[in-house]
């Protein structure tokens, strides 16, 4: 076995030279911590309707409403921001391959065939005191180069390959999220005024019913006119709102079509009732809300690519290392291409460094040094909205479904007294005042306890988006 004496000095040079580049160019790998805050599991103190269950990934079905089911369905697979994160990220698969294909050999083939005369033909000819005739003169080649990654940039390159894919599709996932999340608030807004609408109608059939009454006893000489006119009145503001909840419900149609990529909208399938959950809302482990957050998946690869760019642009500080072998060949005629003394090879190492850049080069570094520190403060800001997000929307559920506890109980009241105002207008112990009055309370509670069940709904839309939805 030869020592490293034997080995002649220009190769023993470059060995030692490459080992000891090895040896102090080594740079480990520091893995990025989540932020002291999000240590903490946001979901401590349970609310009421609230479980500690496991987030579904499709949380739309939980509300066991076909429609919702169907639109936000439709919406995923064809809305177009969808499709464009999906070509994103097929993009970026794609190109993983073409830095793997950076460990393989590259191999070139050439001919050259040229005519003419060089200089050894000149020589020839003067020694020999002729002239120097042209010829033809062919040099067919192979050459195969492959470059040793002595200080990890091709493996880095796969890596941040790797990593801005991931990126890219926790932003698929991002979007995905964004697209039910909004389907689903918009089929909740058309359900509202919906309801909205019929309860208004509702509200148009009863006071037509109290001014048949009032009318009887105006008649009968027991009410005055004046009772008519503001049953009349508050009709017509009643009456006022359909074309608003009409338009508002028409609003919330076309946000439903277009987030679902068509083009008409469908009126045939009016919106039943306003989805509610039967069961406690699901929250899952307050714990891997990180993992559940596509946003903080995409801003931790982010960081991860930034980290594993410094060591890209680090490695060409360093000499770069090919090994290869050429075999070629040349002759003035064709046929003697594969003659023995046509044929030239060499095999070998080669070693370059771009002294002359060394100082662009760590610029660059300390480039893409300040973009990793960049990128670590943007994980940490996403991480700490995430957090904020959930408490945010955590104590908006809670404040909204207590207010819909409150309505449901002052709408019971006040329809126990609307129908004893009602009986004392008929029994003609209160005056017309009374039952304008209860009548114009109970139609507001009713109005204000649907908006109030679309409010529940579409806070617990925000909790599931908080909370990563599930992906």
């Amino acid at each position: 076995m030869p020592t490293l004496s034997m080995i002649p000095s220009p190769v023993r040079l470059c060995t030692v030279l490459t080992f000891g580049l090895l040896a102090g160019c080594t740079h480990p790998v520091v893995c990025e911590q989540p932020p002291a805050a999000m240590r903490v599991n946001p979901l401590t103190e349970t609310q009421a309707g609230v479980s500690a269950q496991p987030l579904p990934g499709r949380w739309w079905q939980l509300y066991q409403d076909p429609q919702l089911e169907y639109w936000v369905e439709r919406a995923l697979a064809n809305n177009q921001d969808l499709a464009q994160a999906q070509a994103n990220v097929r993009a970026l698969l794609a190109g993983i391959g073409e830095f793997q294909a950076q460990r393989l050999p590259a191999t070139s083939l050439g001919i050259a065939a040229t005519y003419g005369r060089d200089s050894d033909d000149q020589t020839l000819a003067q020694a020999r005191d002729s002239r120097a005739t042209s010829s033809w003169q062919f040099n067919p080649g192979m050459e195969l180069a492959y470059q040793v990654d002595l200080w990890g940039q091709v493996q880095a390159q796969i890596d941040r390959a790797k990593a801005q894919a991931q990126a890219a599709a926790a932003a698929h996932d991002a979007v995905g999220l964004q697209v039910a999340a909004q389907t689903s608030r918009a089929y909740i807004e058309q359900c509202v005024y919906t309801a909205r609408l019929s309860q208004a109608r509702q509200a148009l059939h009863t006071l037509d019913r109290s001014l048949l009454l009032s009318d009887r006893r105006r008649q009968a000489g027991i009410a005055t006119a004046l009772d008519g006119e503001r049953l009349l009145g508050l009709r017509e503001q009643v009456r006022a709102r359909i074309p608003v909840f009409e338009a508002r419900r028409q609003v919330a149609l076309f946000e439903l079509s277009t987030l679902a990529g068509e083009v008409t909208v469908d009126h045939t399938q009016p919106c039943a009732a306003i989805p509610s959950l039967t069961a406690a809302l699901p929250t899952g482990d307050g714990w891997h809300l990180l993992e559940r957050r596509p946003d903080v998946r995409q801003a931790e690869r982010a960081l991860q690519a930034a980290g594993l760019e410094t060591d890209i642009v680090r490695a060409d500080l360093y000499p770069k290392v090919r090994f290869g072998a050429q075999l070629a060949s040349a002759d003035r005629h064709i046929n003697g291409l594969g003659a023995s003394g046509a044929i030239t090879f060499g095999v070998g190492p080669l070693i370059s460094w771009e002294l002359p850049n060394l100082q662009a080069n760590r610029a660059r570094l300390g480039k893409a040094q300040a973009l990793q520190q960049a990128q670590r403060a943007h994980y940490r800001s996403v991480a700490l909205k995430a957090l904020k997000d959930v408490r945010q929307a955590l104590a908006r559920h809670a404040g909204e479904q207590q207010h819909l506890s409150s309505l449901q109980a002052a709408l019971e009241h006040s329809q126990r007294g609307f129908a004893l105002a009602e009986a004392s207008y008929r029994a003609g112990t209160q005056d017309g005042l009374a039952l304008l009055d209860s009548e114009r309370e109970l139609i507001a509670l009713h109005d204000q306890l649907l908006e109030a069940r679309g409010k529940v709904a579409r806070a617990q839309i925000d909790l599931f988006r908080a909370l990563g939805g599930g992906w």
